[in-house]
């Protein structure tokens, strides 16, 4: 779809929906402010999308919504058959004002996901060596949640280990921990939990051009840059403490101390900044006694992991049905940089959608 096209309207409609069944519509939201409506959604955020809107009906008038009820946000645009499910959540919060003879609901929207945050197991959790992924998931949210799931599009994987996880772990945290690696925890907008295989950003082919200064523009208003890079540690130290037996049977504790300095010709380095950063870690792994040599290499492991630029850019654009998790091109304007480095892979981390407006605001980050 060509979203520089003109001239078309959207309509936008807001579905009450059971709590437990995300299938079954109960009717619809009335007097829906639609230019109120705002959906949040954050690549790194464990919930990963958010939503808000204000209903406006008459004193003592209902605007349609039923107790412990999801909500689901619905886009469509006829010209070009276009229906999208923006979010189906769970109401976490709903205010009242009430303004000379009209009630003003606010509701705050959270996804399926959010959901499971807070919910605790009351019994330890098993996952026995040899079990599947594709198993474990289905009978975990089975058996300790009324949600509906998909698991079509998951990567399995067999355990090689016994693993438990002790009464009051968090479920959420459970599935984002088996699946690490291997499937994205994360929401449909029909409010079903999904699994689709993990790729690193910087694995996927882009998707879709952003041009920034293109005749046929969706961007609007000014593109911004920041970078961490100068937050970078150009040096990376871990200690750990062993305990050491002397010639004569009796032990004492000593700290023995791994490091790592970036190569000289690194922007981190000593050589190229006047001045070093460290990172510092204590040793978590699971050798009594572990050695100098590992604790260096765990520090330029530790290094490695800390060499994110951090490079973002930010910007508005007119809806072009935008989502976290896409990695676009960015097409810079002339004059940002080197002629021959105009163009940038990038993750969508953030979006922030106004449907009043019909605009997305993105956070693209680096990859």
């Amino acid at each position: 779809m060509d979203w520089t096209e003109t001239g078309y309207t959207y309509d936008i409609g807001v579905t009450v929906v059971h709590q437990t069944d995300v299938d079954n519509t109960l009717g619809y939201l009335s007097g829906v402010q639609f230019d109120s409506i705002e959906i949040s959604e954050n690549y790194y955020s464990d919930s990963r999308i958010q939503a808000k809107l204000k209903t406006m009906v008459k004193d003592g008038s209902s605007d349609g919504y039923i107790d412990n009820a999801r909500l689901r946000i619905v886009l469509m645009i006829p010209k070009f058959n276009f229906f999208e499910e923006m979010i189906t959540g769970y109401v976490s919060d709903i205010s009242k004002t009430f303004e000379h003879g009209y009630t003003v609901h606010e509701y705050t929207i959270e996804s399926t996901l959010w959901g499971l945050l807070d919910h605790k197991v009351k019994d330890n959790v098993v996952v026995k060596k040899g079990a599947k992924l594709s198993k474990i998931v289905p009978t975990l949210i089975a058996s300790l949640t009324k949600m509906q799931y998909s698991v079509d599009n998951l990567q399995d994987h067999a355990f090689s280990n016994n693993i438990v996880y002790e009464a009051g772990s968090g479920l959420a945290t459970i599935l984002f921990e088996l699946n690490e690696s291997y499937n994205r925890v994360t929401v449909d907008g029909h409010g079903r939990l999904i699994f689709p295989k993990y790729t690193a950003p910087s694995k996927i082919t882009p998707s879709r051009n952003i041009h920034y200064s293109q005749l046929r523009n969706l961007m609007i208003g000014a593109l911004s840059y920041s970078s961490s890079e100068y937050e970078s540690p150009g040096r990376a130290i871990v200690t750990a403490t062993v305990t050491k037996t002397d010639s004569n049977g009796k032990s004492n504790q000593q700290v023995i101390v791994g490091s790592y300095d970036a190569p000289s010709t690194d922007p981190t380095s000593l050589a190229s900044r006047g001045w070093i950063s460290a990172r510092m870690d204590s040793y978590a792994g699971t050798s009594e006694n572990p050695s100098k040599s590992e604790l260096n290499a765990l520090a330029k492991k530790n290094w490695e992991n800390s060499q994110d630029k951090g490079r973002e850019w930010t910007a508005t654009s007119i809806f072009a049905d935008y989502h976290i998790g896409e990695v676009c091109r960015l097409i810079l304007p002339t004059g940002s940089g080197d002629a021959m480095s105009l163009t940038r892979k990038v993750l969508i981390k953030s979006v922030n959608t106004n449907l009043g407006e019909f605009t997305q605001e993105l956070t693209l980050k680096e990859v």
